[in-house]
């Protein structure tokens, strides 16, 4: 089945589609297999026939490559979200987007990964562009439903929302009191932002809550490590400066609504962070 610029076509409306359909900034891969069947692309038996689906991917990229020069932008790879269903780059791009990323295939598997979720940042990014994308090819737009993040600028689940705002209602969870000042999602000066913030007149508590949403995308959890090393770095140089009123005593905690994926104990452990687990929300 030869690869063509309307099955390409097809592929991005779709893949625009799954991108759409993501919560709390989590964004999952599709199988070449999947994105094969939801175009219609199908052997003589009917199933989906993934084979060229490779050409039909490069075919897509360059049709928004060429885009770009007009849109004035880069627009990101969102061909990266199709991915190999097994082998030791399971769930990675497969090394034919070198058209793209002309390292990719000298990276080690971890750098592989951390540069295909760094991608999907940028694709998540986009957000409501991907519609002008869509326009700008004669495409359909896709339907946002009014409560998406795209309409709204509110990026997360409501399960996120119930976990930040119960650890914020126990701060006993942590470590800290009731008479501790409590903020949630709490800027720094680099523009991250802290889920909930504990302060007292002497020492802070950064908390990182990741729902059970989570547990769809393990890589979260490694995130959500790095996550808390990062923001307590970010408070001890604010104590530091004495720009702001942080104490000099801090602590992070990683707080999961479900089981840190043994994969990443080690991380954990290795790295001094602590992780408070199975933390359900009760009504």
């Amino acid at each position: 089945m030869k690869p063509s610029n309307e099955q390409a076509r097809d592929s991005l409306v779709k893949l625009v589609e799954h991108v759409f359909e993501h919560r709390d900034g989590l964004l999952e891969g599709i199988y070449y297999e999947q994105l094969a069947s939801k175009i219609d692309r199908l052997n003589k038996h009917g199933n989906a026939h993934a084979h060229g689906m490779g050409q039909v991917l490069g075919i897509m990229g360059n049709l928004l490559r060429n885009l770009e020069g007009e849109w004035g932008e880069a627009i990101p790879q969102i061909q990266s979200l199709v991915v190999l269903k097994t082998g030791n780059k399971k769930k990675l791009p497969a090394d034919g987007i070198k058209e793209f990323w002309p390292d990719y295939p000298t990276l080690t598997p971890a750098e592989k990964l951390h540069r295909t979720m760094l991608e999907y940042q940028n694709i998540l990014a986009f957000g409501s562009r991907w519609n002008d994308v869509l326009e700008k090819l004669g495409l359909p737009r896709i339907k946002v439903s009014s409560d998406h993040p795209f309409g709204t600028g509110a990026g997360e689940s409501a399960q996120h929302r119930a976990l930040k705002e119960w650890v914020r209602q126990h701060p006993e969870l942590v470590g800290a009191t009731s008479t501790w000042n409590a903020f949630v999602e709490y800027a720094l000066p680099s523009l991250d932002v802290i889920d909930v913030l504990f302060k007292s007149s002497d020492k802070c508590i950064a908390v990182e809550v990741k729902s059970a949403v989570s547990d769809s995308s393990p890589f979260d959890y490694e995130r959500g490590i790095y996550q808390t090393v990062k923001y307590l770095a970010l408070l001890k140089a604010m104590s530091q400066s004495g720009d702001h009123d942080i104490p000099p005593n801090i602590d992070c905690v990683l707080v999961l609504e479900s089981a840190l994926p043994d994969q990443f104990r080690k991380l954990a452990t290795v790295l001094g962070i602590k992780v408070l687990e199975n933390v359900k929300v009760k009504n």
